[in-house]
């Protein structure tokens, strides 16, 4: 699992390099995560696949259906609940302002990360 998280954290680096997320940002994505996998009792795929759908937003610099809906909600319940109350909208208000791809993730998912971090 330490592995694991530790790879998480390399890629989520990685991926937010030249971005507003790098550096602390980053690893406040990364604790998110983190403590919402150990209050979940995650496992280390669930977590990973967290990991891996934040990467790939940060990568787009977009939030897309398939990383919020698909790969975060299987590795976080709850995952669209909660990002609709980090952006401050509805569940229909976010799923409608996902379809139209103005969602960046520079704004998304730090507050993505600090709204898992105080629910969870």
């Amino acid at each position: 699992v330490f592995l694991d998280a530790s790879q998480g954290y390399k890629r989520i680096s990685a991926a937010s390099k030249g971005t507003t997320l790098e550096g602390e940002k980053a690893r406040e994505v990364f604790l998110g995560v983190s403590e919402a996998a150990a209050a979940l009792k995650l496992s280390g795929d669930e977590t990973s696949g967290a990991l891996r759908a934040l990467e790939q937003i940060i990568s787009k610099g977009k939030v897309k259906a398939e990383e919020l809906r698909g790969q975060l909600g299987e590795g976080i319940p709850g995952a669209f609940q909660i990002a609709a109350r980090a952006m401050n909208l509805t569940t229909k208000e976010l799923d409608k302002l996902k379809s139209t791809g103005k969602i960046v993730a520079d704004d998304f998912v730090p507050k993505f990360a600090k709204q898992l971090r105080k629910e969870l």
